[in-house]
């Protein structure tokens, strides 16, 4: 459960992390998983889906798999622990929550790139896809670190604070930088982070990262929550309402 403390950092900074949630074995359940989702990535390309699961593949190397669990079932078991969906419950006040996202990233060395952004955005904010229905947000992302995260293999990085300016409409383009003025990328930091670690953060929040220029992979298990009624998007899946605790 998080302290008083750290829902306030949520709110206040955007994200908290917090360190040594799950075992080295619990860790090595997820690689093998992975491992597993790259073997039934082989010899196919583009996003296709498989097993119920989403496989994004660019130029023969695996990117992410979305609702990984339908694949791997152990991901979907560990995507709704108690360790993720109770501090969800806090965050969102709710004991019941759409569980949007189940997400394998991969982040291969020389890949990876992901440009500044809220996941406000991703949600559909300002469209009928999305309704900011607590008026916090509505929506905590979970990220559990299966690898190290160092300053060389492209880390996750976040911009303090700007969770309080609420959704910005950034501008998107998936093969460059984002550029605006409501922001300043050196005001980031990164999230290093050990394996096990989970970093929660919400939708206003603005992050990304930077090419992975090690030669090791650096990947992450990625589970979203949103608000009862936040969401009328369809995601790859079965985003199904679940109770949190």
């Amino acid at each position: 459960m998080l302290s008083a403390a750290q829902i306030d950092e949520f709110y206040q900074r955007g994200y908290v992390i917090l360190r040594k949630i799950f075992s080295a074995e619990e860790i090595g359940e997820m690689e093998s998983a992975i491992a597993r989702l790259q073997h039934q990535a082989l010899g196919l390309e583009g996003k296709v889906e498989k097993e119920g699961s989403e496989f994004v593949i660019q130029h023969g190397l695996l990117e992410r798999v979305s609702w990984a669990g339908a694949a791997e079932p152990v991901l979907l078991r560990y995507g709704r622990d108690a360790r993720l969906t109770s501090p969800a419950a806090q965050i969102l006040e709710s004991y019941h929550a759409h569980h949007l996202i189940n997400q394998v990233h991969l982040k291969l060395p020389g890949g990876g790139f992901y440009r500044w952004h809220q996941d406000s955005g991703h949600r559909g904010y300002g469209t009928a896809d999305w309704e900011d229905v607590n008026g916090k947000g509505s929506y905590v992302q979970t990220i559990i670190a299966v690898d190290e995260a160092t300053k060389d293999n492209g880390p996750l990085m976040f911009i303090p604070y700007s969770c309080k300016a609420g959704h910005l409409d950034l501008p998107y383009d998936k093969n460059k930088q984002t550029v605006s003025d409501k922001f300043n990328p050196a005001d980031a930091v990164p999230a290093l982070m050990q394996p096990g670690d989970v970093a929660f953060f919400g939708p206003y929040t603005i992050h990304g990262s930077e090419v992975n220029t090690s030669d090791k992979p650096r990947r992450v298990f990625i589970n979203g929550f949103a608000y009862p009624g936040a969401n009328r998007k369809k995601y790859p899946g079965r985003g199904e309402l679940v109770r949190l605790v």
